[in-house]
């Protein structure tokens, strides 16, 4: 998957959190297509809660993960591939093998 660091750093301060959060979600699940896994990335942005909830089936397997709204926020105005660095750390711990990319390198730089 081929991203560019402007335009990503562009967007993180252009978009409001929810709409920034799904474009991730959105890279993530095709970079997961790219590396011909099966993802299915479902996640809850509920206007009354304070924590976004995520389930990713990948190939078959359950990968839950929870984010509180406001590390989301800070996370976006960190650096435009933190949040995306912070999900992709959270589904290695729980046994997802990374492939290399562009799109990676970006996020673990």
């Amino acid at each position: 998957m081929n991203t560019s660091g402007m335009l990503r750093g562009y967007l993180s301060k252009v978009m409001d959190p929810e709409s920034y959060f799904y474009h991730v979600v959105t890279c993530m699940e095709k970079q997961l297509t790219d590396w011909e896994y099966d993802p299915i990335l479902l996640f809850d942005w509920q206007e009354d809660s304070r924590m976004i909830h995520m389930s990713f089936i990948i190939n078959g397997e359950l990968y839950w993960l929870e984010l509180e709204k406001e590390l989301s926020k800070q996370l976006q105005l960190k650096s435009p591939y933190s949040i995306d660095r912070y999900l992709w750390e959270i589904l290695k711990k729980q046994g997802l093998k990374l492939k290399e990319s562009n799109y990676i390198l970006n996020a673990f730089l």
